[in-house]
């Protein structure tokens, strides 16, 4: 599971290095990790949930890449 995380990209990162206009995965790391429930988006006043694009409040410590759950399925 560690190799696809490198390969696609998707550790856990500062969350002052979060992107602007991306859709995001939050989280509070202290203990253990603490997700948020939904992703979030970035904008200049703070974090909206990119489902129903309302301002959300949290206080993140990390962020990585939204991936949806993947099916791989094969095509024959």
């Amino acid at each position: 599971m560690r190799i696809l995380a490198r390969l696609f990209g998707n550790e856990w990162r500062d969350i002052s290095t979060a992107p602007h206009r991306r859709t995001l995965e939050l989280a509070v790391i202290d203990s253990g990790v603490h997700a948020a429930e939904a992703p979030c988006i970035r904008n200049a006043d703070g974090w909206i949930d990119a489902t129903t694009m309302r301002p959300v409040q949290i206080r993140a410590t990390h962020w990585r890449y939204w991936n949806p759950d993947l099916n791989f399925r094969a095509c024959c």
